[in-house]
């Protein structure tokens, strides 16, 4: 029998509460004291966020309007990039737990979802405000509101699971992983195929199609330049090897994310009861079913996918796949729990969270290699923007090299120029270049990487190009490493 301490909804609320308000709290302020620079996807979403498109070069639309909305709140400071990421966080931890309370008693619940905090995709990884990250709050949403409209046959859980799944596409492709699933279990599960019989079903995915359509209508005219990316990303000298190796070394990874997780878990075994006595929860065989195709279900594909094909998998790629693991976890093993267990537990997940965000801070203080934290992007901006001022009185509307130290002149100069992504009208398809050659631009190459575009190259389309010059910055904090070399050189603008 479950102790009453167990039922009891409103103390697992509050503690709910009071981890969701120190997780977002902690990671958010982090980043802000301990960061020069913004990290470098949210500069590229910065960078994006310039021009409301259906569509960017690496992503569909919502990374970038976010990012915009962000910067919008904050007066273009950057604070509230981090806040967006740990909100993305705290809605995926609110959806595992309203999902956890329908299957478990709440006190199992909030295990459920506080052993995430073991795991860095909840925590130091989700402070870049990524498609990755994002996909967090968009992946674990659809998965409620799915649960909800399979349980109750509500027209609005059908609408909102459209809805979120289309808003999830539209952060990053990979939400079909999940989709996959979940329309394997609507044909296969006898319970969920009554749902072909309903509206709700059909207007939630007229739904989907209605969030997607501007974006892949933008594909057309773009050279389909997301799908092009994404090729890219995957591909892989053709090995037999590949179709073993790829998904392995994705399995280990998703692995290694996983051990603080079950370390955490592994503190309610610590007492003198035996964890397999007394069964003590029956989970229904609806949720059962749910649990494997929703929870497991992605990450097998995935790994099938990559196995069938060979293609190359990325490790962040797995961030959202682990939301339901600790659900999984607590139905699976149910460990026999008493109070003492549960404050134990409750104990050793706040002092991890404290100890994660210290090691988080130190580490990016004392790092003995460079970091894009301690990039001087606010010193390049501004000696750059001043040089341009002061040579042709004008405010800076563009700046051209690549994305990283472009974006980092482009949001940090008080001009906020646009950014032509290495002169490539294709990544940078807002880019007028009539415009771009009257009103001028800056150019700029960090010579500690490897060109895609060459100063000679750029030379032959843009004639009037200043010579270039060197121009040195010390890292902030890395004293001891290199200094940034950048070389510049301005396209005069236009006189009138």
């Amino acid at each position: 029998m479950v102790n009453a301490l167990m039922k009891k909804d409103r103390t697992a609320t509050r503690w709910f509460l009071a981890f969701i308000l120190t997780h977002l709290t902690a990671w958010t302020l982090a980043p802000i004291f301990i960061r020069f620079t913004l990290p470098m996807d949210s500069m590229e979403g910065a960078l994006w966020g310039r021009q409301l498109e259906w569509g960017y070069d690496k992503n569909p639309f919502m990374n970038g309007w976010l990012t915009a909305l962000a910067l919008k709140i904050d007066g273009h400071t950057g604070w509230a990039i981090y806040l967006f990421s740990q909100l993305s966080v705290a809605i995926c931890f609110w959806a595992i737990w309203q999902i956890s309370k329908k299957i478990v008693p709440p006190i199992y619940a909030l295990i459920a979802v506080l052993v995430l905090e073991g795991m860095q995709y909840y925590s130091f990884h989700a402070i870049d405000f990524n498609d990755n990250t994002l996909e967090l709050a968009m992946w674990a949403l659809t998965a409620l509101f799915f649960y909800q409209a399979l349980r109750g046959s509500q027209i609005r859980d059908w609408v909102l699971t459209g809805f979120f799944a289309g808003l999830g596409m539209m952060t990053k492709y990979y939400i079909a992983m999940l989709l996959l699933p979940m329309f394997i279990l609507l044909l296969t599960n006898s319970q969920c195929r009554e749902q072909f019989k309903k509206p709700g079903l059909y207007l939630g995915a007229l739904v989907f199609l209605a969030v997607i359509t501007p974006h892949f209508v933008w594909l057309f005219s773009h050279d389909f330049v997301t799908l092009t990316y994404a090729e890219d990303r995957v591909a892989s000298a053709p090995s037999w090897v590949n179709h073993l190796f790829f998904p392995a070394q994705f399995a280990w990874q998703q692995l290694e994310v996983l051990l603080p997780a079950l370390f955490l878990f592994s503190v309610l075994w610590i007492g003198k009861k035996p964890w397999w006595l007394e069964p003590r929860i029956k989970i229904s065989r609806f949720d059962k079913s749910f649990l494997c195709w929703i929870g497991l279900g992605p990450f097998l594909f995935t790994v099938l996918l990559s196995t069938i094909t060979g293609i190359k998998l990325r490790a962040g790629w797995g961030q959202p796949l682990l939301s339901l693991w600790g659900l999984l976890f607590v139905v699976w093993l149910q460990p026999y729990l008493t109070p003492a267990k549960i404050y134990r537990f409750i104990t050793v997940v706040f002092a991890f969270l404290a100890l994660t965000v210290s090691a988080y801070c130190i580490a990016l203080v004392r790092a003995d290699e460079t970091s894009s934290a301690n990039f001087p992007g606010q010193k390049i901006a501004a000696v750059f923007t001043q040089k341009w001022h002061d040579q042709y009185h004008t405010p800076l509307k563009y700046v051209a090299g690549a994305r990283w130290l472009a974006g980092n002149i482009a949001f940090y100069s008080n001009d906020r120029p646009q950014v032509y992504i290495d002169w490539n009208p294709r990544l940078s398809s807002w880019i007028n270049e009539k415009d771009f050659n009257e009103k001028g631009a800056i150019f700029v190459w960090d010579l500690s990487e490897t060109q895609k575009v060459t100063q000679d190259e750029v030379k032959k389309r843009f004639a009037k190009m200043s010579k270039p010059q060197l121009y040195e910055f010390a890292w902030l904090r890395n004293k001891n490493a290199p200094p940034v070399k950048i070389m510049v050189s301005f396209l005069p603008p236009v006189k009138n």
